[in-house]
């Protein structure tokens, strides 16, 4: 009953991660990417916050979840695939605190009306950084799907 309760939780938890972040890449990157500077650093400060705390919370839940499952888990195969599942939420902790929340920091420092000459290659260098921890957040959605299907 437990296990079966975590292994939903965390399919429900990284589908949301991997969800949230397909949707910024396929609508809010792209947009992004047509706004001139000024507007790109308004619109950038005005979905920050609406992400931030809640995604890193919800990775955190489904991190422990993850963590529940791999210990206590029927299964070496479901185990493994929850391990799996768990690497691809660490991957996205990673990469979002490695690049992406330090990029947000800085584009908070940035004067609109005096935006620093790589503004355009900090804003492409975000971009990519999305789309590796989209992918990874995938990978583990897929994983964690693997690892509730083995239950």
């Amino acid at each position: 009953m437990v296990i079966d309760a975590l292994a939903a939780l965390l399919l429900l938890l990284a589908g949301a991660l991997a969800g949230v972040l397909v949707a910024v890449e396929i609508a809010v990157v792209p947009m992004l990417a047509d706004l001139p500077g000024e507007r790109y650093v308004q619109v950038h400060r005005l979905l920050d916050p609406r992400f931030d705390p809640l995604m890193p919370t919800v990775n955190k839940v489904a991190l422990g979840a993850g963590l529940a499952l791999i210990v206590f888990a029927p299964g070496a195969q479901a185990r493994v695939a929850f391990a799996v599942a768990e690497a691809g939420l660490i991957g996205v902790a990673l990469v979002s605190e490695l690049s992406n929340v330090r990029i947000n920091r800085s584009i908070d420092t940035w004067e609109t009306d005096r935006l620093p000459g790589t503004w355009a290659m900090t804003r492409d260098r975000w971009a990519r950084s999305n789309r590796r921890r989209t992918w990874i957040a995938l990978a583990g959605f897929a994983a964690a799907v693997v690892g509730v299907t083995l239950l």
